[in-house]
């Protein structure tokens, strides 16, 4: 199946939704790459465990939501060749 370009309003929506996705994955890096010792002494902080837990979560849900952001910009692309299409 050949897929024709898309057009200059398609083209900056597919562009702001890689940028999007570029600054979700780039936070979630930065999540990720948060050294335990910024939490504080697990000794005196019981917290401290689930701010790991918590590190994780975060870092990938902003990993899921930059893939989400692609899928549904694709998905309202080629919903809107089809509706070309078929008029």
């Amino acid at each position: 199946m050949i897929l024709p370009p898309p057009d200059e309003s398609s083209q900056r929506t597919i562009k702001r939704s890689r940028v999007l996705s570029y600054v979700l994955v780039a936070l979630a890096a930065v999540v990720f790459s948060l050294r335990p010792d910024l939490f504080g002494d697990p000794q005196t902080q019981p917290w401290h465990a689930l701010l790991h837990v918590w590190r994780i979560v975060a870092g990938l849900l902003l990993g899921v939501a930059a893939l989400a952001v692609q899928v549904v910009v694709g998905v309202q692309w080629r919903r809107g060749l089809r509706r070309a299409a078929d008029d």
